[in-house]
């Protein structure tokens, strides 16, 4: 089973990595500085004080549709999926897709691809990239999985071959599991990018918690229906596993990128438009990190 990745990032390099252990893997890079490191280098992971080298076969975006591989993880940020597609759409109606973004804006972009098999995946594992072909592993979690079309079989053999070490968990709907993931998402990540902090401090705190369940009621308001009802208890475990872990949208404002906030909280007060449902709260946490972000720019 030949498996691509696209995305250089934190993420799309501990996925090639990781599946690097079973399978012939090819990480596609937006930059040729980066698929040139890989090549030379490896992909290198630091866990727990100790190195570990990984190598797989570093390629430019560019090459993707040329590739013919059995099964593609698409692991770019929400933002950044649009002027992916068109290179996807190129790929035919194989390989199988499997999307990984944070949010769940991404699902009307999908729908129009050509492929007769699409999953979508929530990650929970914590890494950090350090750079361009170095990342560190804060916290192992599972991926979640479920099919968006097709069925099951595309990318059983990964699933199946990997779950020892590198586990999938399949969902039978995806919109319930995207949910669980939006609702962690929409809690714990613009409270610690506005207040600063690490996820922990959002149950340490008293007043950080008061906000986290006054945001995560607003969310409930919306999608309370389809929400796992484990989804509350979840978060806190989150927060509490990654207690010292910076959340991606701090990190993204730290180091000056574009976050995921219209894919995250931008999503739920869209829904929460349609259904004429008032967010004061996620509204004021929105404009926030816009606001932030614009700062950043000046």
């Amino acid at each position: 089973m030949k498996i691509g990745v696209v995305g250089g990032g934190a993420v799309g390099m501990f996925f090639a990595a990781s599946l690097a252990e079973w399978f012939p893997v090819t990480l596609f890079t937006r930059t040729k500085e980066q698929a040139d490191k890989v090549n030379q280098q490896g992909i290198i992971i630091e866990e727990r004080g100790t190195a570990s080298v990984h190598f797989v076969q570093g390629a430019s975006i560019d090459e993707l549709p040329e590739c013919g591989l059995d099964c593609l993880v698409v692991a770019v940020k929400q933002y950044t999926l649009p002027a992916i597609l068109p290179l996807l759409e190129k790929t035919g109606p194989y390989p199988a897709l499997v999307f990984l973004q944070n949010g769940m804006s991404h699902i009307e972009m999908i729908k129009s691809l050509p492929q007769k098999q699409i999953y979508v995946a929530a990650v929970e594992h914590g890494i950090l990239k350090s750079d361009l072909v170095r990342i560190n592993v804060r916290g192992r979690g599972k991926t979640n999985i479920a099919v968006f079309r097709g069925d099951q079989q595309a990318v059983k053999v990964m699933t199946e071959q990997a779950k020892i070490s590198f586990p999938f968990q399949w969902w039978e709907d995806y919109e319930t599991m995207l949910l669980g993931k939006l609702a962690a998402n929409t809690v714990i990540n613009p409270l610690t990018a506005i207040l600063r902090v690490p996820n922990g401090e959002l149950i340490s705190n008293p007043h950080y918690l008061k906000m986290a369940e006054t945001v995560y009621q607003e969310f409930t308001a919306v999608f309370g229906k389809k929400l796992n009802e484990g989804a509350w208890d979840e978060i806190m475990h989150i927060c509490r596993t990654t207690a010292a872990n910076h959340s991606s949208m701090l990190k993204d404002i730290e180091s000056k990128r574009p976050t995921e906030v219209d894919a995250i909280l931008g999503y739920v007060l869209s829904q929460a438009e349609e259904k004429e449902i008032a967010l004061p709260v996620s509204a004021a946490l929105y404009h926030m990190i816009k606001g932030i972000a614009y700062g950043k720019k000046e």
